[in-house]
């Protein structure tokens, strides 16, 4: 019996350590996942933090299907740890909006004054800073583009707890040799660190929001109204397309999109040498040929999906 028990132990250690592998495996994807749902949700409401953590605990369902198991799995970790897990904005980050941010822009603002990146007309936004003087249109304070800066970059931290019993206690002990601060309160509590990163392209006009006051989705410098106003110029609004390095001045605003193809506006015809009627004679007969070749069903494959 004894000699029973002392060739199990190493086998069953060997298979819970499996399990465990196992199961973290499966975490780190799921965790990826319900990550990149809370990052898109982020880039379609100018990543405000709230919209965020709501959607990234929708997604941890696919790790608790079960809503009151995950209730109780986020109750038990805010309690240990005072948030359940963290995700911090990287990008953008203060020195973004410092270089990038449009006082020109009407978009939609939380409250008056909000700094809003400009999503759009990202290459006419980058055709400026390059005539600003900015090498590669990076911004002097960020280092970034404008596509860089209109890319939301998203940092998860997950606390995860061992299945097998004693590993906690292991962890423990280690957590002095951890790297990073986050890191070692995680392992000082007995969690495993998991820790995400996703980029994904904004899709709206990144906004300057305030840090969710539980802790649950903060930036590396928290951008308050006091920040605000101590980086505001003059006339007390954030951001004027940065600090120029040449004399170049500022160009007109661009148009807001909503405000794109306005039918009370005809744009002047270009001069290209041609008579008008001629033109216009041309295009219709254009497309009198491409509704023909249309009906006779030319090429057909230009309309099926690529394999």
């Amino acid at each position: 019996m004894a000699g029973f028990l002392l060739a199990a132990m190493p086998v069953l250690t060997l298979g819970l350590g499996g399990v465990e592998a196992a199961h973290w495996s499966g975490l780190r994807q799921t965790l990826s996942l319900a990550l990149m749902e809370a990052a898109r949700a982020g880039a379609t409401h100018q990543a405000r933090p709230q919209t965020i953590a709501q959607a990234f605990e929708h997604g941890l369902r696919m790790a608790y299907p079960d809503p009151r198991a995950a209730a109780r799995a986020l109750r038990e970790r805010q309690a240990a740890l005072g948030a359940p897990w963290r995700i911090r904005i990287a990008r953008p980050g203060p020195e973004a909006f410092l270089d990038h941010t449009d006082p020109d822009l009407r978009g939609p603002r939380a409250y008056p004054g909000q700094p809003l990146i400009r999503n759009d007309y990202q290459a006419r936004q980058h055709t400026r800073r390059l005539a600003q003087g900015w090498p590669e249109g990076r911004g002097p304070r960020s280092g970034l583009n404008i596509h860089e800066a209109n890319t939301l970059v998203l940092e998860l931290w997950w606390p995860h707890r061992p299945l097998i019993p004693g590993l906690g206690a292991i962890v423990r002990t280690l957590a002095p040799l951890a790297g990073e601060p986050t890191q070692s309160r995680l392992m000082a509590a007995g969690y495993l660190p998991f820790r995400r990163r996703v980029a994904v392209a904004m899709q709206s006009h990144p906004a300057v929001w305030p840090d969710l006051a539980d802790g649950r989705v903060t930036h590396r410098v928290p951008l308050t109204p006091d920040w605000i106003a101590e980086h505001a110029g003059p006339d007390g609004v954030l951001g004027t397309g940065g600090t120029p390095l040449t004399d170049t001045p500022r160009p007109d605003p661009m148009p807001d999109a909503g405000t794109v193809g306005d039918p009370t506006t005809t744009p002047d015809r270009p001069d290209t040498g041609e008579d008008p009627d001629d033109t216009a004679a041309d295009m219709d007969q254009a497309e009198r040929d491409g509704a023909d070749g249309a009906d006779a069903g030319q090429n057909p494959a230009a309309c099926e999906p690529g394999s």
